[in-house]
């Protein structure tokens, strides 16, 4: 049985559009993973940055100056005999 050439054309044209349309998809989702490279790349810096800040915190809590400075600031310890002045804001006095 043979087929005649514009039938053999017409089958291989198909061919080839079947072809091409099985690579369409990966390759949209591949142009979408590099768009989010940079982003993913920016987020990871910001991250990197947080958890140096955080180490450098964890470490000053780990020295005895690093523990008064915390006690002082953040929850208004003094050492006994010690007087504490408190000078309002600008912002608070209007």
């Amino acid at each position: 049985m043979r087929l005649s050439r514009p039938l053999k054309v017409v089958l291989y044209a198909a061919f080839i559009g079947l072809l091409l349309a099985s690579y369409v998809t990966p390759l949209q989702q591949i142009l979408e993973d590099k768009s989010r490279i940079a982003t993913l790349q920016s987020d990871l810096e910001g991250l990197e940055k947080d958890n140096a800040a955080k180490k450098r915190l964890t470490e000053e809590l780990e020295t005895t100056a690093g523990v008064e400075r915390a006690a002082r600031e953040r929850y208004g310890m003094i050492k006994p005999g010690e007087k504490v002045y408190i000078v309002p804001d600008e912002s608070q006095t209007e």
